[in-house]
């Protein structure tokens, strides 16, 4: 990503609010979705959005794990909490 102006990315981080996922900007608050960062990569969005399935604690651990790449040790701590 070397087109990216890093000042610009300095002011988006430091304007960001991690309690409520948004930006705080001077004109208003700005919440960014799914089609932002699909517009912004310009990536494909395919498939379903949500899935509501139930996961055991079990499970859960192993998505941490598997497909968001946390540590196993923050994943337990995060299940347990």
């Amino acid at each position: 990503y070397q087109h990216l102006d890093p000042c610009l990315i300095s002011a988006f981080a430091e304007r960001w609010h991690e309690e409520t996922s948004s930006f705080h900007m001077p004109a208003r608050e700005i919440t960014v979705t799914l089609d932002n960062v699909s517009c912004m990569l310009h990536l494909p969005l395919r498939g379903h959005m949500l899935d509501h399935t139930s996961l055991t604690k079990e499970e859960g651990f192993l998505v941490m794990v598997n497909l968001l790449g946390a540590e196993p040790a923050d994943a337990e701590y995060e299940v347990k909490k």
